[in-house]
């Protein structure tokens, strides 16, 4: 036996010892986010089988347990990136311009429903969601006021859409062609992330190989035009909100970005051409210490699945990027306040987890979208942390805890077994079109929310403390401006009312042509942009060619 076995045996020993004579072996077990017992002491034993060098190491270097970057935030602090959209295009410009001026240089579009099905503000259908839970978006004319006095050089802008997403990055090329910026200078990202989409989110256009050919396109254009751009941010935070596990929903994001890897790989691509410009969202809820490790173990299965399964040789492209973002079903209607040391705490995982940019949801949200004050208060929240709170000072501050080192394996074991079981039944395609993505999820949703109507599963303010005075705090709530609809009817009349209808007619027959013929569309869609043909317009090219995708029964 070595010296260091002999040393880790005696530490068990001395351990259960301990756990004897103090009784607190006794004590009930702590439990993991997803209600499994958890040891009520770490110590060396947990993690004697890990090594430093092959399975944490240095901060920038494989396998990315301690982030991407050799300085992290000793060297820049992480994109603070609000999520911020509502009316017009006006309405959110300001609001932007609102949240620049205190500190945050970075934008963050959301988009209203009818834009997100590539559907134009005047169709009857969208009549009452136009610009409600975020920015119309119509056409061209949009674009331009939406980025005016926005440097599409300076200003890096992210775009949380799908299926439209071909659309928004060519309106980004155009709108800097006017503004005198190059396509390569363009900074940004779209979401792009179609399969989390058809399991998790509702917002779905075309059937699933019409939008991976699209997102394919667009990877290929970036890749030889665009090298500030990332077309594509694989979204696991929408499998946290109906039921993943912390494994899970990274298991199932790595899934989804290996079916965009192989497309693009089928395109002729190489791995070391567009995965650096591959990035993942990732959420994280109040449990900080276990969601920092799930960050840790992402990067570690990332760097992996990269080199071993790809043959990625570029550190960019073993480097995980990582947005997270901290709400949605974490937050809750009563007592919403309290939603700020919520949003608190998950900020603070995903940067002790080593995040590139974060967004912190306005303590609103359960009733609607930011307000001015809460969105500035999200902005804060990321500021305090950073400059007042000392956790950047030093790289990876929880690196080497015992319990951290130790979930941060359990849980990339689970990661990889995550993988392997979307492999075996063929894939994250057929595991989405057959349901059983979706069953795996909803197991786990039916159980918590069992465990919060009953108590199990502890919500302050939900089920324990709660107030007297009732479950709804009385605060501002943002009120959708009618003027805001109006002048985007108004906006979108004129636009089609000035327009060349034989330039229109023109780009809309080259982008079906390239449509059907393989050829990449890129070019056409920007063509059809510059044409101020609309977004309803453009897709529905696509409809009339594909259909639209019916979601599986499951």
């Amino acid at each position: 036996m070595s010296e260091r076995d002999k040393a880790i045996k005696k530490i068990e020993e001395a351990r259960e010892n301990w756990l004897k004579d103090r009784k607190v072996g006794e004590l009930t077990p702590g439990t993991r986010f997803e209600g499994e017992p958890l040891e009520i002491l770490f110590t060396p034993v947990e993690t004697k089988d890990i090594d430093y060098l092959s399975d944490i190491g240095f901060p920038g270097e494989f396998p990315f347990t301690r982030g991407p970057y050799p300085g992290m935030y000793r060297k820049r602090p992480w994109l603070m990136n609000q999520y911020s959209g509502f009316g017009s295009a006006e309405d959110t410009n300001e609001r932007w311009k609102m949240l620049l001026s205190h500190g945050q240089w970075s934008v963050n579009l959301a988009f209203d429903l009818p834009s997100h099905l590539g559907l134009d503000s005047d169709n009857p259908i969208a009549e009452d969601e136009v610009g409600r839970l975020g920015v119309a978006i119509d056409s061209l004319a949009d674009f331009e006021a939406l980025f005016d006095g926005i440097n599409l050089g300076m200003v890096p802008a992210s775009f949380n859409t799908v299926g439209i997403a071909p659309i928004v990055l060519a309106m980004l090329i155009a709108t800097g062609e006017k503004q005198g910026v190059e396509p390569s200078q363009i900074m940004g990202v779209t979401t792009n992330d179609i399969l989390s989409v058809y399991v998790a989110r509702g917002t779905w256009i075309l059937p699933s190989d019409p939008s991976l050919r699209l997102i394919t396109d667009m990877i290929e254009y970036c890749s030889g035009n665009m090298p500030r751009f990332f077309p594509i941010n694989i979204q696991p935070v929408y499998f946290r909100e109906i039921g993943a596990t912390l494994s899970q929903e990274v298991g199932y994001g790595i899934a989804m970005a290996i079916s965009y890897i192989e497309r693009a790989l089928e395109r002729g691509l190489t791995i070391d051409e567009f995965a650096p410009r591959l990035s993942m969202h990732i959420g994280a809820s109040y449990r900080f210490l276990e969601e920092a490790a799930k960050f840790r173990a992402a990067r570690k299965v990332w760097a992996k699945v990269m080199r071993n399964r790809f043959g990625a040789t570029s550190r960019a492209s073993m480097a995980l990027r990582i947005t997270g973002a901290t709400g949605g079903s974490g937050f809750t209607r009563e007592e919403p306040e309290m939603n700020m040391v919520r949003g608190t705490f998950g900020a603070v995982a995903c940067i002790l987890g080593g995040v590139q940019g974060l967004l912190v949801a306005g303590y609103d949200e359960a009733y609607a979208i930011p307000t001015e004050k809460t969105a500035r208060l999200g902005l804060r929240t990321q500021q305090i942390i950073f400059e007042e709170s000392g956790v950047t000072e030093t790289v990876d501050p929880l690196g080497g805890s015992w319990f951290i080192e130790a979930t941060t394996k359990r849980l990339e074991e689970e990661i990889w077994d995550h993988i392997k079981d979307i492999d075996s039944v063929g894939g994250a395609v057929e595991a989405i079109e057959n349901g059983y993505l979706r069953r795996q999820m909803d197991v786990n949703l039916i159980r918590w929310h069992r465990e919060t109507e009953c108590g199990e599963r502890v919500m302050v303010g939900v089920n324990k403390y709660c107030s007297e005075e009732g479950e709804v705090a009385d605060f501002e709530i943002h009120q959708l401006d009618p003027q805001a609809v109006k002048r985007q009817l108004q906006r979108l009349k004129r636009v089609k009312g000035d327009r060349n209808p034989a330039q229109v007619k023109k780009a809309l027959g080259d982008l079906r042509d390239a449509a059907l013929s393989g050829e990449n569309t890129m070019p056409y869609f920007i063509e059809a942009v510059k044409a101020y043909a609309t977004v309803g317009e453009m897709m529905d090219v696509f409809r009339e060619e594909y259909g639209e995708w019916v979601e599986p029964a499951v």
